[in-house]
């Protein structure tokens, strides 16, 4: 048997043969004997494409997808004995050729309309070229979903771009990247970084989010983080399912979830591109929002103003010094011809220009903060995302949200008045007895299902600071919660 790279041959596919979640059975992979990067052609192992794309099936025993954990896969010990192909143009970076943890390229949710789920949770999974997630197949009324779900270990690209949505000839992708713990760290060599809600001439992605949690160590390091990277064509004129539409087509979603005291900043060696509004060039509409969800209360001062966050470290240091980093961006949101490189709200109806307020609610109480363009955050210890300072405006060109107040406002979806969003709410709204019986009211209590208030809650909470707020900016509705 011979050994090579070569060029790429027909993809190494998630098929569940081996009846189990493990990635490093190669019972698992069409491949047979191997698992990615291999594949034999012929009697020669060459390098090659793993996908995901099957779908969920009788294998997914924890509802987890597919695997990653070398820390607890059984299968993974043997895997280091099987035959790999060599010459990955990464070796040098990450200090070995191809092997159980050094993978060629990844597709996940490819020319179809299936929803495929990878789960990292330890390792070090290095991947040479393109990685895609979400990538194509999507129909009007039957859409995918490629989603990675990251709790541990290391995802390191060093040399080419996280893309989190795309397109084919077959129909767009969904994508979705879900970072709750580990490290992340995408372009550090060469290419574009994190590519959110990107496309091609075939058309742009559809609804593309980044989800960005506080685990306990680790960090989230990009070169560039592109939110609507493909623009449409350069024509002019907005055509229906070749430029984004900014609503169900070319919409990139960053989510910040507040966990263990706070929210976790990305750190962005180079440039944040927030586009947003018309683009002049290509006739499409572009949104890139911003979400706020919170996985507990944040702490708050004796007036009741939560502390100042950092969301991201723009122009990131990563040993070179400055890259000339801004926040920049594509788009008009007010029809004065000049581009706004700022977030939109989540439902894209509005935008956050700095100063503005942005809100987000736990256990019946809203807690408000301004965002700024202009601040800055400095480190204690950047490798474990630990923060030393959030400065407010006019201090540098990092993307902060400086602590303005808060206020209880009572459990949203509560309908029944006992302190808990349950069953019994949904109930109340079905007989149509709640204060809203309408899809509205049964979105608020799904959204909220499975909160509640401690007791005295009210009196843990602050005398409200008095504030003049815009309603629009106020989320109240559609906020994420993990239970």
């Amino acid at each position: 048997m011979s050994i090579t790279a070569g060029a790429a041959h027909a993809a190494t596919s998630w098929d569940g043969d081996g009846n189990s979640n493990w990635w490093f059975d190669p019972a698992n992979w069409s491949a047979g004997t191997l698992i990615p990067p291999a594949q034999l052609s012929g009697d020669t192992v060459v390098a090659t494409d793993a996908q995901i794309n099957v779908g969920s099936g009788p294998w997914d025993l924890t509802g987890e997808g597919v695997v990653y954990d070398p820390d607890n896969d059984p299968f993974f010990a043997a895997a280091a004995s099987l035959t790999y192909p060599t010459g990955s143009n990464i070796a040098g970076s990450v200090g070995s050729d191809y092997g159980p943890q050094h993978i060629y390229r990844l597709y996940i949710s490819r020319n179809t309309t299936n929803s495929n789920l990878l789960t990292i949770k330890s390792g070090d999974l290095a991947i040479e070229s393109t990685t895609i997630i979400g990538r194509s197949g999507s129909t009007a009324g039957n859409e995918n979903l490629g989603q990675i779900t990251q709790t541990g270990g290391r995802l390191n690209i060093p040399s080419n771009q996280l893309d989190i949505g795309n397109s084919e000839d077959s129909g767009w992708g969904n994508g979705a990247y879900e970072y709750l713990g580990g490290t992340m760290d995408i372009s550090m060599d060469s290419g574009s970084g994190i590519r959110l809600g990107h496309g091609r001439s075939s058309g742009p992605s559809g609804v593309n989010r980044f989800v960005i949690g506080n685990g306990a160590a680790g960090h989230v390091r990009t070169w560039d983080y592109i939110s609507i990277s493909y623009r449409g064509s350069a024509d002019g004129v907005f055509t229906e399912g070749q430029d984004p539409n900014g609503v169900d087509r070319g919409v990139a979603i960053t989510e910040f979830v507040f966990q263990n005291g706070g929210f976790r900043p990305m750190q962005v060696a180079r440039n944040v591109t927030l586009n947003n509004g018309l683009e002049a060039n290509t006739g499409a509409t572009l949104s890139s929002r911003l979400v706020l969800s919170l996985d507990e209360a944040p702490a708050v001062d004796g007036l009741g103003v939560p502390s100042d966050m950092g969301l991201f470290d723009v122009d990131f240091d990563i040993g070179f010094g400055s890259n000339g980093g801004v926040v920049n961006g594509f788009g008009d949101i007010d029809n004065d011809t000049l581009t706004d490189a700022v977030f939109a709200w989540e439902d894209g109806a509005g935008h956050y220009l700095e100063g503005d307020t942005v809100s987000a609610m736990f256990g019946g109480t809203r807690y408000d903060w301004t965002i700024s363009y202009t601040g800055d955050i400095t480190w204690t210890d950047a490798d474990n995302s630990i923060v030393n300072t959030i400065s407010g405006a006019g201090s540098g060109g990092d993307i902060v949200l400086m602590g303005l107040g808060s206020e209880f406002l009572g459990l949203q979806g509560d309908y029944n008045g006992d302190d808990v969003v349950d069953a019994a709410d949904y109930t109340v709204w079905r007989a149509g007895n709640s204060p809203d019986s309408s899809q509205a009211g049964y979105d608020l209590w799904a959204a909220n299902y499975g909160s509640s208030i401690p007791a005295a809650a009210s009196a843990a909470v602050p005398e409200p600071v008095a504030l003049s707020l815009l309603a629009s900016t106020v989320l109240l509705t559609g906020v994420r919660r993990r239970r």
